[in-house]
């Protein structure tokens, strides 16, 4: 009976250690499933190591992530800004010796983000032969980025300058917004003409003109300038007068003058007043053309022939017959009175000798 007991206990002391342990894995396993560290009895120490291990790790996995932050670096511009003439033109396109004229000259600030300051301008010419009127220089505080500046500066050509094309220095100091210097250099062309000067006369109509007749028109040009005119031609555009093309002149040369002619034939259904255009063209030594247009008019008569002269004046004297008989008559009576006057006289004095 002592062995049957004792035996018993023995069991009981082998199986409770196994029951525990496979209690302790169940909880372990939950524990992981459901993320929370929950502590596990005490049974014996080596059932309380792998459960803390298993919660540090799932601490780690779901501790928040610190996202660094970006620093965005500054970087200084040190671009040039630019200051350059895009456009200039001097009035009525060129200057002539002795004269003054307005040139017009436009800068622009091609920087899109900086400013300019403390500019100076100036325009000049080697040769001398065309002057700013006052200094030529011009101060400007400031331009604006990406903005347009006008300058207009007065120009006088001196009465001996060459005739052609010049070139014009033209110079812009100016600083940036630290305060460095900059300069800028451009060419300008000028263009030095003798003006381009005609004057004429004679170009008008008669008062009437005849169906079919040919009128004859000369016009006198004359170049009352310096330089010679090329290419003189003088056209007629009259409703009625068909002038068969283009009076054509060519060359004058100055202070001298030519004659244009021309024979305008009538037409001859049209009757009445008319009125016309005559127009002068030549060109100056550039090849620009000038035009000069004088108005006229005259009136167009019908063409009467023969026939109808002889109607015409025998509607004006309708009685012309009589004078003609009475005509006929008194030079009959002087033809027969006459020498009978002459022969009574004779034989009167025969009479009287006899007596």
């Amino acid at each position: 009976m002592k062995r049957i007991l004792i035996f018993l206990i023995c069991l009981s002391l082998l199986v409770l250690p196994c029951v525990a342990a496979e209690d302790s894995l169940v909880i372990t396993e939950a524990v992981t499933q459901s993320n929370i560290t929950v502590p596990a009895e005490k049974p014996t120490e080596a059932v309380t190591e792998p459960t803390t291990q298993k919660a540090e790790s799932t601490t780690e996995k779901t501790a928040p992530v610190v996202e660094k932050e970006e620093v965005e670096e500054v970087t200084e511009d040190n671009s040039q800004p630019r200051l350059m003439v895009v456009s200039y033109e001097i009035e009525d396109g060129f200057i002539s010796p002795e004269e003054t004229k307005i040139l017009t000259i436009t800068l622009k600030n091609m920087h899109s983000k900086k400013q300019v300051s403390n500019i100076k301008l100036s325009v000049s010419e080697d040769s001398d032969e065309i002057r700013p009127t006052g200094m030529g220089t011009k101060y400007v505080d400031s331009i604006g980025a990406n903005k347009y500046y006008t300058w207009s500066v007065e120009l006088k050509a001196v009465h001996t300058a060459t005739i052609g094309e010049h070139k014009l220095s033209f110079t812009c100091d100016y600083e940036d917004q630290n305060g460095s210097g900059y300069n800028a250099d451009d060419t300008l062309r000028i263009e030095v003409r003798q003006p381009a000067l005609l004057e004429f006369d004679g170009a008008k109509l008669p008062v009437k003109v005849v169906q079919e007749d040919t009128v004859t028109v000369n016009i006198n040009l004359m170049n009352t300038g310096k330089a010679p005119l090329y290419n003189c031609k003088v056209d007629f555009k009259i409703d009625g007068l068909d002038s068969g093309g283009s009076s054509f002149v060519g060359e004058i040369a100055p202070q001298e003058s030519a004659t244009a002619s021309a024979n305008l034939r009538v037409d001859s259904e049209m009757i009445g007043k008319t009125t016309g255009t005559i127009i002068i063209t030549f060109e100056d030594s550039f090849g620009e053309k000038f035009e000069l247009k004088k108005d006229v008019e005259t009136k167009i008569e019908k063409k009467v022939i023969k026939a109808e002269k002889q109607e015409e004046k025998e509607k004006k004297n309708p009685l012309w017959w009589l004078f003609l008989l009475g005509g006929l008559l008194l030079g009959g009576s002087l033809g027969f009175g006459i020498p009978f006057f002459i022969n009574s006289n004779k034989q009167r004095k025969k009479d009287e000798e006899r007596l």
